[in-house]
């Protein structure tokens, strides 16, 4: 979950993301070719050594994150055919970091199923790698906390990432329809960004509210932690990621939470709040007839279960 940050990291701006205890589970399991599962969904995938090519059938938007994260489990681990279980608890294209966490469950699976350790540092920037090869541009964020867990600050150029020691850990996850796809929307700032010099300066104070952020979650001051939420989700309106929709409903939520933004490259898809009064708010948004989930920090990071 991205708690600070988004869009500014593309840019060399640190961010915050956090790992929650709702996510991806990918099994395992040898067998005489490769095919991967993931729900009612089926993708039945076929790599071939040497060229590279892939085959499959099945939805071009996963696929195109599992073709690229079992190209470099290849590369990376060595050669594996298996089957694998992807199981998730959000739908995909939310700002979740459902890719983010499918391309690290698959090459953590891959390698635990070659019987090969891999580091969650070296897991990170692999599956880095993958939201690269398919979104054109992308951050270190969603890949990092998903591999190595907890609430992390996260350096992009180059990687580095510290904990954040916070006992500000549970949230509230409310999730909006979604319009357009995280590459397209990050294309989209791109080019807001080369046709006004102006954003830079956007870019520059997300930046700022993430240091200061640091500060305010390392002293768990859940109030100075939702203002900076609510400065962060106006400084990303302004590079039109937030809808109307999004304001309109932490408006009406203001009584019940200390804050809340987008988690993601918005226009839609989860809204992170920060809760005050967990009951009215979990109350005000079945009201509002908006699915949400309530979550927690966890602090495992990526690991065989």
């Amino acid at each position: 979950m991205k708690l600070f940050g988004e869009h500014a990291v593309v840019y060399g701006k640190p961010a915050i993301a956090v790992a929650v205890d709702k996510g991806v589970e990918v099994s395992c399991e040898r067998g005489d070719r490769t095919v991967v599962r993931t729900g009612k969904a089926y993708v039945d995938i076929e790599y071939e050594r040497g060229t590279g090519a892939t085959h499959a059938r099945g939805h071009e938007a996963f696929l195109s994150y599992v073709a690229s994260a079992l190209r470099r489990a290849e590369e990376a681990f060595g050669r594996l055919t298996a089957v694998f279980e992807i199981r998730g608890d959000f739908p995909p294209s939310v700002g979740a970091a459902t890719s983010a966490s499918v391309s690290v469950g698959l090459l953590k699976a891959y390698s635990a199923c070659l019987g090969v350790d891999v580091g969650a540092t070296e897991l990170a920037k692999l599956a880095h790698g993958v939201e690269l090869e398919v979104q054109g541009a992308a951050s270190p964020m969603d890949t990092a906390v998903s591999a190595i867990g907890g609430m992390l600050r996260i350096e992009p150029n180059p990687f580095s990432y510290r904990r954040i020691d916070s006992a500000v850990g549970e949230f509230v996850l409310a999730i909006l329809p979604r319009r357009g796809l995280t590459k397209d929307i990050v294309a989209d700032v791109r080019a807001l960004r080369s046709r006004r010099r102006s954003v830079d300066a956007v870019i520059e104070a997300i930046g700022r509210v993430v240091d200061e952020a640091e500060g305010c979650l390392a002293s768990n001051d859940l109030a100075c932690v939702g203002e900076l939420m609510e400065i962060n989700n106006w400084l990303l309106g302004a590079l039109g990621v937030v809808g109307h929709e999004v304001v309109a409903m932490l408006r009406y939520l203001k009584p019940y939470i200390f804050g809340g933004k987008i988690s993601g490259a918005g226009r839609g898809g989860i809204v992170v709040l920060l809760p005050k009064r967990r009951g009215e708010l979990r109350e005000a948004l079945a009201a509002m007839e908006v699915p949400s989930v309530e979550v927690a920090v966890d602090r495992n990071g990526a690991r065989v279960i």
